[in-house]
């Protein structure tokens, strides 16, 4: 039994720490006081953003780029070539940066393109939203710009996963190189998305579904669901007759029977006889 407690002390954290998570990488074209004072270790992306987005150093920027991409893990990182992508070659070769491989980044609040409009407003920056490789896109120079980036969905699985994240990986190192051109001084932070994170609330194209059946409650949503079926069939057949049985048994025990001497017996008189 203190094995098993010990294996889910143990299991529990490694399940936590991997399951809903996903990396954040943060680095600038200048040394950033921002950067370096973030926390080594850290579980939110909310905590990591609140840091990072509340100091006042982060208006200083010509740019902040915000780069969002549903479905990326830290594996597709890691699985990058140091020689052959620039990614690596950014983060290597930048001034201040910071890799938080791991964080649980499933809150609205968390979303760079939720705060995308709120910094842009703070340090009265003009606001760009598009995608890497979209026409059209005008960088000014002159004026503090946020540019808030989205990448395609990861939702490939083996090779064909690789492909498309060496893909996605060299538009957004173009579009960087580009950015930079225009504004030498800048601040990049790069933030995946798992796939289960984004709700109604949080996704600008909200789904509404209007063929939902006529009447009460009971026809619009279903109260017996599996997992509570399974409760109930417990309790019923296994709960309440162990219950029962146990009552029973309980109530069965007696007292042991008192045996009461006669009131004209005497003892030494039957042992004489």
């Amino acid at each position: 039994m203190t094995r098993l407690l010990t294996l889910l002390a143990v299991a529990v954290p490694l399940v936590s720490a991997f399951s809903n998570t996903a990396p954040l990488l943060v680095w600038s074209s200048e040394s950033s006081d921002a950067i370096d004072a973030l926390p080594a270790t850290a579980l939110q992306a909310s905590t990591v953003l609140d840091s990072l987005l509340s100091s006042e150093q982060v208006c200083d920027y010509d740019a902040v780029v915000l780069v969002q991409q549903r479905g990326l893990h830290a594996s597709d990182l890691r699985n990058l070539s140091p020689e052959s992508s620039d990614l690596p070659q950014l983060l290597a070769h930048s001034p201040s940066s910071r890799t938080f491989q791991y964080l649980v980044n499933d809150d609205a609040s968390a979303l760079l393109s939720n705060r995308a409009q709120d910094l842009a407003k703070e340090c009265e920056s003009k606001l760009l939203r598009y995608s890497p490789g979209d026409s059209g896109v005008v960088l000014d120079h002159g004026r503090k710009t946020v540019v808030s980036l989205g990448l395609l969905d990861l939702k490939e699985s083996g090779a064909a996963r690789r492909v498309a994240m060496r893909n996605q990986e060299r538009a957004l190192a173009e579009e960087l190189d580009a950015l930079a051109s225009v504004f030498p001084n800048h601040l990049v932070i790069y933030s995946g998305v798992p796939l289960s994170a984004l709700s109604a609330r949080a996704s600008p194209h909200v789904f509404i579904n209007d063929d939902l059946p006529e009447g009460g409650i009971l026809k619009r949503y279903q109260i017996l669901t599996p997992g509570l079926i399974s409760i109930f069939l417990v309790i019923f057949f296994i709960l309440i007759p162990v219950l029962m049985v146990g009552i029973k048994a309980l109530a069965g025990i007696q007292n042991p029977i008192k045996m009461d001497m006669p009131k004209n017996f005497n003892a030494q008189e039957k042992k004489n006889q």
